[in-house]
């Protein structure tokens, strides 16, 4: 599968996207120790003043500044890798504790599990957004700014809340897919020969899953991106709210964060205040467009490695066996094929 994905121009370009940002992002915090320049008044080479904030997209400011100032490049670099950190942490909780439930149950017997997806399916058709709205708005606005908890303790009470919220989702998918496995004839073979249930998970179905969990993390990946998108259309920024005189302010460089924010300063008056809210909404698109294309080729490449044929040492014994065996060395043999008896009338 690396192969196929090597070769594949579209994974790799998404992939170098991805990389390079995380790169510049954890760079600019090593570096810059997270800072971003904020310019209050723009002066001329003359000492003559020629702009106050929002400045608009130039050579020193690419994106422009907001209202305060700040370096919207800057801003998006410094919180790229808060915004793929906590949708891919999400997505990978989700997915241990959904295999730690799920794998125990699919071994059970069908009366418990039915049981199970009786209960669990009447989450599923609960928003999640909404949820999340009532779980986390009391948490997670602050009506005064010097009475904001620690950075780590609001991160750890809404990645808790984030991952829960999907988990009846990933646990009835991954029971599903595990069940299917375990009918699998290589599943009842290894069954009968007397192999144990964390023989037949090690050896047997954990290579036949892993397909299905780099999917599953990649379409956690972008739901949870866009539950943070929903939830800060609500004023719930992740990291925490501060409600100031002003309004709202998130407390962290986070995209879908500073996606709501700013869309709760758009007009339809001027170019500049749309320019603040298109910034980070077409920033999220594009990254939701490129996840959606790695999952794609990651697809792809899985389907494409089923269709490979396996080339063994057994296939290559057989094939040598098969040609010594012919009446004319020179007839091709195809080592993925059964070799069948040559007609008589060939010399």
């Amino acid at each position: 599968m690396r192969r196929i994905l090597m070769r594949d121009p579209i994974f790799i370009v998404c992939f170098v996207i991805v990389v390079g940002l995380l790169i510049m992002s954890f760079g600019n915090t090593v570096f810059r120790d997270g800072n971003v320049d904020q310019t209050l008044m723009l002066y001329s080479d003359e000492g003559r003043l020629i702009g106050i904030p929002p400045l608009e997209p130039s050579k020193d400011q690419w994106l422009g500044t907001d209202y305060a100032g700040y370096d919207l490049f800057q801003m998006f670099v410094e919180g790229f890798k808060w915004t793929v950190g906590i949708c891919a942490i999400v997505a990978l909780g989700r997915m241990t504790i959904g295999l730690l439930v799920g794998i125990p149950l699919a071994f059970r017997g069908t009366r418990l599990n039915h049981f199970f997806k009786t209960l669990l399916d009447g989450f599923l058709i609960l928003p999640i957004s909404l949820l999340a709205l009532m779980m986390l708005a009391s948490t997670m606005t602050f009506w005064d700014s010097t009475l904001v908890p620690p950075l780590l303790d609001r991160v750890k009470i809404e990645l808790i809340v984030l991952v829960v919220l999907g988990l009846p989702a990933v646990t009835l998918y991954l029971i599903t897919e595990i069940r299917q496995l375990l009918q699998q004839e290589f599943m009842i073979v290894a069954q009968t020969l007397g192999g144990g249930i964390w023989h037949r998970v090690k050896l047997h179905l954990f290579p036949h899953l892993v397909p299905t969990l780099v999917i599953v993390f990649m379409q956690q990946f972008v739901q949870t991106l866009m539950l943070l998108i929903h939830l800060s259309l609500f004023g719930i920024f992740f990291g925490g709210t501060v409600l100031l005189q002003e309004g709202v302010m998130p407390t962290i460089y986070e995209w879908s964060s500073m996606f709501g924010y700013y869309f709760r300063q758009f007009t339809a008056m001027t170019w500049m205040t749309n320019h603040l809210f298109l910034v980070p909404a077409l920033g999220l698109a594009a990254l939701i467009f490129i996840f959606n294309l790695l999952t794609s080729r990651l697809e792809r490449a899985f389907r494409l490695r089923r269709q490979e044929p396996m080339v063994t040492e057994m296939n290559i014994a057989q094939s040598e066996a098969a040609a010594a065996s012919l009446d004319n060395p020179f007839s091709l043999v195809n080592s993925s094929v059964s070799v069948k008896n040559e007609p008589d009338d060939i010399v």
